[in-house]
């Protein structure tokens, strides 16, 4: 399986996971969460980040802003698969984790374990990115829902044109979603 071919979204009824390879970071994949990981999921999640690796990325980045709950077994999930990537030179991070999601990882002794980063830049350090020139715009940003690529003037509020959510963009170039879109109900 090629890498393109593995970052397909993964969307049950509790969890939507949207990986999308993260180019600043070589074999890296930036992957957004969405939901909930708990024993019904977990295995579905575990199955994907092995998807992942199988088409040779090795550095995972979870995005975590959008999790809603994180079981004991989901934190077990994540330092089983942290284990294997670490035998192999790989690594597995958390950014963007709420305080009450990352409170279960401190509860059940990873804190030390599993690292955890507000920005883009603390994770290219972290990977040892050298940092580049100042982020300048006119920039192309992807949508933190749907990851459609948007062209962005400067820093402020955007509306996506897919998917219709509210991001705004930082003057360092982080993108944060703002309002998610309702969608209609189904009759």
């Amino acid at each position: 399986m090629t890498k393109t071919d593995a970052l397909s979204d993964l969307r049950l009824d509790s969890i939507k996971v949207c990986p999308v390879e993260y180019e600043d970071v070589s074999n890296a994949c930036l992957v957004s969460i969405e939901g909930y990981v708990d024993t019904y999921n977990s295995s579905d999640f575990k199955d994907k980040i092995l998807e992942l690796f199988n088409a040779g990325f090795v550095r995972f980045i979870l995005d975590c802003q959008n999790v809603k709950y994180m079981s004991s077994t989901g934190v077990g999930c994540l330092i089983a698969a942290l284990k294997e990537l670490r035998a192999i030179g790989g690594d597995l991070v958390l950014y963007r984790v709420a305080d009450e999601i990352y409170q279960v990882v401190q509860i059940l002794g990873f804190a030390k374990i599993i690292r955890k980063f507000e920005t883009k830049d603390e994770i290219n350090e972290y990977f040892g990115v050298k940092k580049s020139a100042a982020f300048s715009f006119p920039a192309v940003a992807a949508c933190p829902s749907c990851q459609k690529k948007l062209k962005v003037m400067h820093a402020g509020r955007y509306r996506c044109t897919s998917c219709k959510n509210i991001f705004s963009v930082k003057e360092n170039g982080d993108v944060i979603l703002q309002v998610a879109a309702l969608s209609p109900l189904k009759q």
